[in-house]
């Protein structure tokens, strides 16, 4: 008999709920680099036709509460925006049957991580469940959505964030560490509050400023402005095209950070407004600014 990957024998199976850019990309990752895991899916009838057609995926769900997603040996992973995968989880849970005798592993790819990791707690307690939750956030993305913009190297050899909760057994986060080594991708485990108040900083923010950015713009003739632009601005223009649908439920989600940080960046333009004539304080702003480039370039 021919014998299984042995990270095959982790997930034998993973069903993933959303095969848009994310979920597309982290289930064509993993076709790639473990082609004998069963994968099924859950998403609109044309968009399972094309990952079958693909060979993506083995199987088209039509519910996220089939009985295929409580088998035996099964990771769930949740990769719709950030409401339809708090009711999703919360149908899956609900609907789980009463004699289930395994573990329901479950983790998802959301920006936030705060609000799931309380909801798979309640959710655990509520219908009596052997959840075994861990959040989880690919540092990865694309300013364009959708399933037929997914990559199989979208998330290669980048950082995948893995926040574990009240649920989380030390068993199902290890195997999920080695699952994600498998997969080509660098695991890192965090804390639930860290993590948001990190992405506010380094995510969130970045996207809420692109937007901001693209209003300023918008108010003073972009038609004439855009003739000149310089290529500073190109990553910026790139994020001022990211879907609002999605970006809206994580500013709201994450709306404490965010706004703490927006206080934090207010605070330092009225500070850079008031000493924009004296060159001295400009050079303390740059010589911070070019510190942090350092730090970034040592970590690279």
């Amino acid at each position: 008999m021919m014998s299984l990957h042995p990270a095959t024998q982790l997930f034998g199976q993973v069903v993933f709920i959303g095969l848009g850019l994310i979920g597309g990309s982290m289930a064509k990752r993993l076709r790639y680099e473990l082609p004998q895991t069963r994968i099924l899916a859950c998403d609109k009838p044309e968009v399972l036709q094309l990952a079958l057609e693909e060979g993506l995926i083995d199987e088209g769900l039509s519910s996220p509460t089939q009985a295929e997603v409580y088998a035996e040996n099964t990771l769930v992973v949740l990769a719709t925006h950030l409401n339809q995968s708090y009711a999703v989880m919360a149908d899956i849970c609900k609907a789980a049957p009463t004699d289930l005798q395994h573990p329901l592993q479950m983790m998802d790819l959301g920006s936030t991580k705060s609000t799931i990791c309380r909801l798979a707690e309640q959710l655990s307690v509520q219908y009596d469940l052997e959840l075994d939750f861990v959040g989880g956030h690919p540092m990865a993305g694309r300013e364009i959505s959708g399933f037929q913009n997914s990559r199989s190297d979208l998330f290669l050899d980048k950082l995948f964030m893995l926040t574990p909760c009240a649920t989380t057994t030390e068993g199902f986060l290890n195997k999920l560490v080695q699952w994600l080594e498998d997969l080509k991708v660098r695991p890192h485990v965090m804390d639930v509050t860290l993590h948001d108040k990190t992405m506010s900083l380094v995510s969130h923010f970045p996207q809420f400023y692109a937007i901001a950015l693209g209003n300023l713009l918008h108010r003073n003739d972009p038609e004439t402005l855009l003739h000149y632009l310089g290529a500073g601005l190109d990553d910026q223009l790139r994020l001022m095209i990211s879907p609002h649908n999605m970006w809206q439920d994580i500013f709201l989600d994450n709306k404490t950070h965010l706004e703490s940080a927006l206080e934090d960046f207010i605070t330092i333009l009225s500070e850079m407004k008031a000493q924009l004539a004296q060159s001295q304080s400009l050079q303390a702003w740059f010589d911070k600014s070019h510190d942090v480039h350092h730090i970034y370039q040592r970590l690279r």
